[in-house]
């Protein structure tokens, strides 16, 4: 498995795409650094975050951005217009006319054993009244993406009109080495590549990269980083002290415009921490979480349990700040009939009795066995309830 392989550890989903050595399309599996599920909410996905993409034939890989597969957005159908006449038109459809251009309808009047009488305006709002002559049922509720005139936002399973050619056709790859161009598979079977506008201006990787170092040259760690693009994706290599450092480093680089995404591959200064250092640290800092667990896997906290509290998850970050520890990975339930029963707060030991449902919860952390049982005892008193769930971490 290849060093880039390593920093995509979690399957996401599989995914017909071009494969440019193979020369036609492929399954790919899909990849990615942290856990999404593109069953559910597409909001929770957030954009330019990377996807590795590995053709099952012949193992050749590329990148891709969470942004540039249509399936993984929230509305598919933003940037997307429909075909004059080749489709059922109702008001506020954005529409293409082949003499008119991209146009928006404005009304559809239907008269019985008549064509129905549109009225489009176009960019500049000028009014077009003309009769819809020619539908085409097959392309029904078909929606595209105009090629070459808003072809530069193509995701991948975006449907395309080429206004030149007449073709429809599908987006199945990306490419952005050298001028920008997609692969489109047509309705005639052809797969193509078609490049973009050659009177837009791209920046190159070149002056990526060169703008990347500039804006990261006044970091206290700036000489330990190593920044390069290809394909207009930052990929950047660096060791740092802790998670303010890391936050701080990702904000310079997302700011930065015309990058499709970045692959960060951080290494820490110190790393003599464990999973009950974080947990320790959390509740010196005030925070105990009912039913909660920590654990530390390639210094990624993994943190999860149930708060009252909307702002627990702001307050964990900054909690951790100075915590040498690459990333946060926050799975927390709100529930608003959490009760703290009793908190015991001493140099060598902390312990947090919270009532949730029926049970007791005990969290925190005691430093014997002895000690984790006798706050059982103390829990029942405290409650007068047998239903308790002991979670107390034993930490010498």
């Amino acid at each position: 498995m290849s060093n880039e392989a390593l920093l995509f550890p979690t399957y996401f989903f599989e995914g017909e795409l071009f494969c440019r050595i193979c020369a036609q399309i492929r399954k790919f599996e899909i990849s990615s650094q942290e856990k999404y599920d593109k069953h559910y909410g597409k909001c929770d996905i957030p954009p330019n975050k990377p996807l590795f993409c590995q053709c099952v034939e012949c193992d050749s890989t590329v990148i891709y951005a969470t942004h540039e597969f249509a399936e993984l957005q929230e509305e598919p159908m933003l940037g997307l217009c429909k075909i004059w006449g080749m489709a059922n038109l109702e008001a506020g459809d954005a529409v293409f006319h082949p003499t008119e251009g991209l146009c928006t309808v404005e009304s559809v009047n239907r008269f019985s054993n008549s064509l129905p009488e549109i009225t489009l305006r176009d960019k500049n709002k000028k009014k077009i009244e003309a009769k819809l002559d020619i539908q085409t049922q097959s392309k029904n509720n078909d929606f595209y993406r105009i090629f070459p005139q808003n072809a530069a936002s193509a995701r991948i399973g975006d449907q395309i009109y080429h206004t030149e050619t007449k073709l429809f056709g599908k987006v199945v790859g990306l490419e952005f080495n050298g001028e920008q161009a997609i692969f489109v598979k047509f309705d005639d079977g052809k797969i193509e590549r078609c490049c973009f506008e050659k009177d837009r201006h791209y920046l190159t990787d070149v002056v990526l990269e060169q703008s990347a170092k500039w804006r990261c040259k006044d970091l206290s760690f700036s000489q330990s980083l190593q920044i390069h693009s290809r394909e207009k994706i930052l990929y950047v290599k660096c060791l740092v002290a802790n998670f303010a450092t890391v936050c701080e480093l990702e904000k310079v680089i997302t700011s930065i415009p015309q990058a499709r995404c970045f692959v960060m591959h951080v290494f820490l200064e110190k790393t003599n921490v464990g999973s009950n250092d974080v947990y320790k640290e959390l509740t010196k800092k005030g925070i105990c979480l009912c039913n909660g667990r920590v654990e530390l896997r390639d210094w990624e906290a993994h943190i999860t349990g149930f708060s009252s509290n909307k702002d627990i998850p702001e307050s964990i970050h900054k909690a951790l700040q100075k915590f040498p520890i690459k990333k946060i990975i926050l799975k927390i339930r709100k529930r608003s009939d959490i009760k703290t029963i009793k908190t015991i707060n001493e140099k060598d030991c902390f312990i947090k009795m919270s009532k949730m449902g029926r049970y007791i919860y005990i969290d925190g952390w005691v430093k014997s066995e002895s000690e984790k049982k006798n706050a059982n005892f103390t829990a029942f008193f405290s409650s007068f309830s047998f239903r308790i769930k002991n979670n107390l971490l034993v930490i010498n």
